[in-house]
């Protein structure tokens, strides 16, 4: 995957956030502690060398309190001195550097019956990964095979660098609370209770999100954009979802189902969609959708070249196939293309006007290899959103490849990491 010139500013989790109020925390040191030594980490992880003195200044805190707090952290190796600091007179600081490799963190991705797996430091960078096949898509099979890859990724492994949990990013609609998959049709599992079943076939903590919306976290600490706060990110494969972050923090709404953008209606009296539904996005811009399409364009069009890339059996076609034809001047497939991109471009247009997104990354297995896509859907997208809003919106494909959700499951974890350190020692 590509690697990152610069870290991204990961925005900090507040009190506020935590729904914490600071009068809550008198009588309760322990507590005041974890969430001081989790603002100095995520600090440390913004600027990687500060001084004490810089990071008490940064932090509010007094220079004892940031000693005791540093001296934890180089115990846990969660930092390292790093020389001496530029001095305005007096003696010179000793400059303190964030230290990734200092644990690791697991994340897993359900798609197209197997898992994808990593193993990222605590940049989410990616330090191992693999594919876990599955060989039905029970729930009780999934499981096993999880069990089964997070065993072979871990291998070698010392257990102590291991943060003791794992983020899961699945299909359909997820109780995130509960950690329940409520419906995922494209695998069949209605009020799956993936997260206690995980946690007792892996021993560890379990975080579960949909795939789409940990995909939202992957861009955010990790994607091509640096420094953005405000962004969407659309997964384009068997479905259509996104994950919406507002102010660097991933909206999930009331039950944890916001970003159902496949199931968004786009035309009235369009195809039946699998929801129930007549005209979803889904059912008109998904991969299965365009490959559908293309195969009703050869029966105007036989000689069409997506024919011959499908070694003469339609049943082959897929979106990338189309891709592929239309890149090359096929004019079915550039037909099928240019209808996608006004579909999609309609529902992004909205999103724009909703949102005022500053950026917009096309994911998932069509997403972000549909380049012969974008410059239609950027162009559909222009016609139909409001001037201003777009005036600060990009639209790009994802780089981080079929990794992307996997690595946001991860950042599922990271998120938690202060906690999971501190109680795993």
């Amino acid at each position: 995957m590509p690697q990152r010139t610069q870290r991204s500013r990961v925005p900090r989790t507040t009190m506020r956030d935590r729904g914490i109020h600071v009068k809550s925390l008198i009588g309760q040191p322990e507590l005041m502690k974890e969430l001081n030594r989790a603002r100095a980490l995520d600090i440390l992880l913004e600027e990687r060398v500060i001084s004490r003195p810089q990071l008490a200044k940064r932090t509010g805190l007094s220079r004892a309190t940031i000693a005791i707090l540093i001296d934890e952290l180089l115990r846990a190796g969660l930092v390292r001195e790093r020389g001496l600091g530029d001095s305005r007179g007096g003696r010179p600081p000793v400059m303190i550097e964030f230290n990734p490799h200092a644990a690791l963190a697991l994340g897993a991705r359900l798609r197209d019956h197997r898992w994808g797996i990593v193993l990222t430091d605590l940049d989410a960078e990616v330090v191992r990964h693999l594919e876990t096949p599955l060989s039905d898509l029970s729930p009780a099979t999934a499981v096993a095979s999880l069990q089964t890859g997070v065993a072979q990724i871990t291998q070698g492994i010392d257990r102590s660098r291991l943060l003791p949990a794992i983020g899961l990013g699945t299909p359909g609609l997820v109780d995130m609370a509960a950690g329940v998959v409520k419906t995922a049709v494209d695998v069949g599992w209605v009020d799956v209770p993936i997260r206690a079943m995980a946690e007792e076939a892996l021993g560890m903590g379990v975080y579960v999100a949909n795939r789409s919306k940990v995909g939202a976290l992957a861009e955010l600490w990790c994607g091509r954009e640096q420094n953005v706060q405000n962004l969407l990110y659309i997964s384009i494969g068997t479905g259509i979802a996104a994950g919406v972050v507002i102010q660097g923090q991933l909206y999930m709404g009331v039950n944890s189902s916001a970003g159902e953008l496949g199931h968004v209606t786009i035309l009235p009296d369009g195809p039946l969609c699998a929801c129930g539904n007549r005209g979803c996005l889904q059912a008109l811009a998904s991969g299965p959708a365009i490959a559908n399409r293309a195969r009703a364009q050869l029966r105007g069009g036989p000689d069409s070249l997506l024919l011959k890339l499908a070694e003469g059996h339609p049943e082959r076609i897929m979106a990338e196939t189309v891709f592929a034809a239309a890149e090359q001047g096929d004019e079915a497939a550039r037909h099928v293309v240019d209808d996608t991109a006004i579909y999609l471009g309609i529902a992004i247009a909205n999103l724009v006007n909703l949102f005022n997104p500053a950026l917009i990354v096309l994911g998932g297995p069509v997403g972000q290899n549909g380049q012969v896509l974008l410059e239609p859907l950027r162009a559909e997208v222009q016609r139909r959103a409001m001037a201003y809003p777009l005036s600060a919106a990009r639209i790009v494909n994802s780089t981080l490849g079929p990794d992307a959700g996997a690595i946001g499951a991860a950042v599922l974890v990271l998120q938690h990491a202060s906690e999971l350190l501190f109680a795993r020692n």
